[in-house]
């Protein structure tokens, strides 16, 4: 009948014995068919694949394989990504795992499926004859049926049956039948494949038509027919790249493919595109992230014999016409709808931009945003000092862009500054996953680090830009977004991050949304916005919970600790006790995985001891020399903001530091008379028992560059705040 519903552990219909034997043929080796190609990797990969071995993800391999690939690092197997083709990559992986592992399994597509272009199989065929290690898995489904003698595929046809290559594809596509197929050196590995395969076991057929109909287009590719229905299909695919190529149309590959990408830029501008399309008859597919980076957003289409050579003709005069009129639109604002400069248009606004805080009037910028955060003009000039050009490490050495936009009175429309430094890719992932990198980082000490454009500093809380809605507000982020895609590029950044921005502005959303950035959600910041004037209001104000917390937990240790602060013009600390209470920040950084950053420096401290507007808070024990806590705190005129802390955690428990530092925080601020208390993000609990509330935030990101966020999605991470955090977005 139509239906066949059992395993084929116990039963199978007799057409797949006929299937396989024609398949063999075709493909020169033994072959298993899997009803589709998604199953078959969850059949294969864990029966191929031992945890002794070790895997190596191409960064583009089909989302297929990485799923299959989650069951095989739950068996203990070691996985790690390489850059899309980067075969010197891959070679270093290869010496370097050979060392722990009895083989290398480099999995990857034989043609990608987005931008169509072919794994580099000369290279590859070099590696497999230097390394006996290395076992290679590939994905041909977008291949087979079109590419190669008897249409087995590029990677079977370029590398032949190698006693080292397992070859899946897939028997819809241009085969247009069903199923997958699964292709082996020999038939001890399939017939352990079609035993132990879990999808084998558990997962139902192919059913007895599509059998059927497997079987007629095996017979036709075995025929001579082949051949000139391939000639003819080649002969639709040249004129399409030729005809896309001749109206200057940006491909992504160029390679004889059926599968053609145009890569347009933004995803509205590549939405805009494919509607035009539409709107013409013409049916292509949008492109867009996840499955591309979001500044490659494009048409994908496909060519088929189904298309005339007058089809392909209307589709490229469509596109020659279309995708010009919607880039020269898109050009009014940000990076460019390709990812180059936005072309230059008449506005009533002008840009101030300058590379120094001393360059920025002092009064307009403390006007516009000294009491948005930890980020007067007194407060960057510490910043700019400490972490300079001339700094050792390269995660010390941090650029400052600082932009003004005013309208053509003069009157301020928007204020904010960007720094450009390194980041750790995954600042924002699990601390299980942050472990796990910091332990290659201890060989490798910038492995998966990405230079980042970002809105402020990793030294700075608060509301980081100012806007006046009452004008030209989105003229005005054009132009920022203009400039900072400028400046980004400047500094080879492989992501721009607008951070720590209102989490339910809807407008603002779309309008950043529209320019190409993606809204991630971004740990709540926790604000004290009223400081009590003392403890009795204080505690009048806190929930019943939390009054008999700090009365039970906080309030008794009052006296245990003598509390000193140093300010500019103060005492000056020697260099011993610098560096302890550096030693007593490495402290809390070397158990901040949760937010994972580089250390500070130690210069840091004494450089913060030079402004009024920063004091250090030293907690001593009674009767101890040395410091337990000490916090960095700013200063502003109407907030306070503790943004550093060092705890010795030998008394965090017994004598409740941590509690104590916080509310030696909240006295502070009363007496500077601050009327907020930013606490920043991290330890909610003990926050919000101090009477703090959360403040939903959020970035916007934009990245060039996703490797950090695939690596981390290929250690079962949601990508962190760079390119990756996009994935996690959608």
């Amino acid at each position: 009948g139509t239906q066949f519903s059992c395993s084929r552990s116990y039963l199978q219909a007799p057409p797949y014995v006929e299937l396989e034997e024609l398949l063999g043929e075709m493909f020169g080796a033994s072959t298993l068919v899997a009803a589709s190609t998604t199953l078959g990797h969850l059949a294969a990969l864990p029966v191929l694949i031992e945890s002794t071995d070790a895997v190596v993800l191409d960064q583009q391999v089909h989302h297929s394989v990485q799923t299959a690939v989650s069951l095989v690092r739950a068996n203990g197997t070691a996985v790690e990504m390489v850059r899309h083709s980067k075969l010197d990559q891959l070679e270093e992986a290869i010496v370097r795992l050979r060392q722990r592992h009895r083989r290398v399994w480099y999995l990857l597509d034989g043609i990608y499926s987005m931008f169509a272009d072919f794994a580099p199989y000369p290279e590859l065929a070099e590696l497999l004859a230097r390394y006996e290690q290395l076992h290679l898995y590939a994905d041909d489904s977008h291949g087979i049926g079109w590419c190669g003698h008897h249409g087995r595929g590029p990677t079977l046809d370029r590398l032949g049956v190698h006693p080292r290559v397992v070859v899946a594809g897939s028997l819809n596509k241009s085969f247009a039948a069903a199923g997958g197929a699964l292709v082996f050196p020999d038939s001890e590995l399939r017939r352990r494949v079609r035993t132990l395969g879990g999808s084998m076991i558990f997962s139902g057929p192919v059913q007895p038509p599509m059998l059927g109909a497997a079987i007629a287009s095996a017979r036709i590719h075995l025929s001579s027919e082949l051949e000139q229905l391939q000639r003819a299909l080649h002969e639709r695919i040249e004129a399409c790249t030729h005809g896309l190529q001749a109206l200057e149309l940006p491909l992504a590959a160029d390679s004889s493919v059926p599968i053609r990408y145009v890569t347009v830029g933004r995803p509205r501008a590549a939405e805009e595109v494919v509607a035009r399309l539409l709107d013409d008859g013409i049916y292509t597919s949008l492109a867009m992230f996840p499955a591309v980076p979001i500044l490659e957003s494009g048409v994908r289409l496909t060519v088929t014999l189904h298309h005339t050579p007058a089809d392909v003709r209307t589709l490229c005069e469509a596109l020659g016409r279309h995708v010009p009129e919607v880039l020269c639109a898109a050009a009014a604002g940000g990076r460019g709808a390709a990812g180059g400069r936005a072309g230059s248009r008449p506005q009533p606004l002008h840009l101030e931009r300058s590379t120094s805080i001393d360059s920025v009037k002092t009064a307009d910028w403390n006007r516009l945003l000294g009491e948005r955060g930890s980020f007067s003009a007194q407060g960057l000039r510490v910043l700019e000092h400490v972490f300079c050009a001339g700094r050792e490490r390269p995660e010390d050495r941090w650029g400052f862009h600082y932009y003004l936009v005013r309208d053509r009175a003069g009157a301020p429309v928007l204020a904010t500054f960007f720094t450009d430094t390194l980041w750790k890719d995954d600042m924002l992932a699990s601390a299980a996953v942050s472990h796990r990198i910091e332990q290659r980082r201890a060989h490798e000490p910038y492995y998966l680090t990405s230079r980042t454009f970002a809105m402020g500093s990793l030294l700075t809380e608060g509301d980081h830009l100012y806007l006046d809605r009452g004008r030209d507000w989105r003229g005005a982020i054009a132009l920022l977004l203009e400039a900072v895609a400028s400046d980004a590029n400047a500094t080879e950044a492989s992501a721009i991050v607008l951070r720590d921005l209102d989490g339910v502005d809807d407008e603002l959303c779309e309008v950043l949304h529209d320019h190409g950035f993606v809204k991630l959600a971004m740990p709540e910041s926790q604000v004290l916005d009223a400081v009590p004037v003392d403890d009795g209001t204080w505690l009048a104000g806190l929930s019943q919970r939390a009054r008999a917390h700090q009365r039970r937990e906080v309030l008794p240790f009052d006296g245990t600790f003598e509390v000193e602060v140093l300010r500019s013009g103060g005492r000056r600390p020697t260099d011993g006790e610098l560096e302890h209470l550096h030693q007593l920040y490495l402290q809390v950084h070397a158990r901040g995985l949760e937010l994972n950053t580089f250390a500070l420096p130690p210069e840091l401290w004494r450089e913060l001891l030079t402004e009024s507007c920063w004091e250090l808070v030293l907690l001593r024990l009674q009767g101890r020399s040395a410091p337990v806590a000490f916090g960095a705190h700013f200063i502003g005129e109407r907030h306070y903001a503790p943004m550093i802390i060092g705890l010795d955690y030998e008394f965090v428990h017994s004598h409740h530091v941590y509690r104590q530092a916080l509310r030696q925080a909240l006295l502070r601020a009363r007496a500077h008379g601050a009327e907020r208390l930013l606490l920043g993000i991290g330890a909610p609990l003990e926050k919000q028992r101090l009477g703090a509330r959360p403040h939903a935030r959020c970035a916007f990101v934009q990245a060039s560059d996703h490797y950090g966020a695939d690596v981390l999605a290929s250690l079962g991470e949601a990508p962190s705040v760079t390119a990756a955090t996009e994935r996690r977005a959608a």
